[in-house]
């Protein structure tokens, strides 16, 4: 018998931890990514990672290294302030390479009494850690290069464990559980600013522990599936399905799998979302006779789960509609 399968999976994702959504910065990071073409939401505990702040030192190659903590694991990182800052498209229009960036920006800087001293000299002279302004959840970073391409000259560069870590592509040592799935149709970075869960899930949250926010966008395909003649015939094609309604169909799916108890999400928690008429009529409707639904994430805050599905990378699902 032919069938055709709605195929929704994620195709980018971006993440914060939940203080960086209402933090003095948060207006940095407002983005069309994460208002309105990431339509699906994940909210994820895990353990805390911690700055250890008097262990960052710069070195002459321009880096910074150090030790973040994260549920008793002491992991080294390493990161380079000007390669972040050469990621600008306008820097890299300027500049064929980040070498060749540094050594304009710190030419800036003279120094008549050490005329001899190299660029990522004058860089390791300059650059330092202000410990008397970091904490265990923000490193706060004076850096000449990012001083000398500001108009307002301004050094000061903040950054999150999180952010070096997914940098650095390290493994992260500690479970992310997905705790509540959500959408919008609207603007996802308001929807999540304004959500009304905060409250419950704080309370399940204790002071070892960290809340990120995932912005997922979704994309769909048709995928016809045919026996003729004793030959199986198979063709993916673009969906015609809105991602409005992709995006509702998606939720209900991944709701299902991975939310074992009404804690947070109510609904399609243990339910038979195959029956759930508001959702999967609007599926049905298109001639859709399957829903497969793949979350694929990158990079080390990619392998995410939760108990009842275990923590990795890939999770699928499929239901007979």
């Amino acid at each position: 018998m032919p069938s055709r399968l709605l195929s929704t999976y994620v195709k980018n994702f971006q993440f914060f931890p939940k203080a960086a959504i209402y933090d003095d910065d948060a207006k940095y990071r407002i983005s069309e990514f994460n208002r309105h073409v990431a339509t699906l939401y994940f909210i994820v505990r895990t353990k805390k990672a911690c700055f250890l702040p008097a262990t960052f030192r710069v070195d002459l190659d321009y880096f910074f290294r150090g030790t973040i903590e994260i549920a008793g694991h002491q992991l080294p990182v390493q990161f380079s302030c000007v390669e972040m800052l050469y990621q600008a498209p306008d820097v890299q229009k300027a500049f064929p390479n980040c070498n060749d960036f540094a050594e304009y920006c710190m030419r800036k800087w003279k120094d008549p009494s050490r005329h001899h001293l190299t660029s990522s000299q004058k860089y390791a002279a300059k650059a330092f850690v202000d410990v008397n302004r970091s904490t265990t959840n923000r490193l706060v970073i004076e850096c000449p290069v990012k001083y000398s391409i500001t108009p307002e000259h301004i050094g000061e560069l903040v950054l999150s464990p999180y952010q070096l870590i997914n940098l650095a592509d390290a493994s992260f040592p500690a479970p992310l559980e997905i705790i509540y799935i959500g959408k919008s149709n609207d603007d996802t970075w308001k929807r999540i600013y304004n959500h009304n869960k905060w409250g419950l899930i704080e309370e399940h949250r204790d002071e070892t522990e960290e809340l990120l926010v995932y912005f997922l966008e979704i994309d769909k395909s048709s995928i016809f599936n045919e026996s003729i003649n004793g030959f199986r015939m198979i063709a993916r094609e673009e969906s015609e399905l809105s991602v409005e309604d992709a995006t509702v169909a998606t939720e209900a799916a991944l709701i299902n799998y991975f939310v074992k108890e009404k804690k947070f999400n109510g609904q399609h928690v243990g339910s038979d979302i195959a029956k759930s008429d508001t959702i999967i009529n609007r599926v049905k409707s298109r001639g859709y006779t399957d829903l497969v639904v793949e979350c694929e994430l990158n990079g080390p805050f990619g392998i995410l789960g939760t108990q009842a599905t275990g923590f990795k990378r890939r999770h699928s699902v499929r239901h007979r509609l």
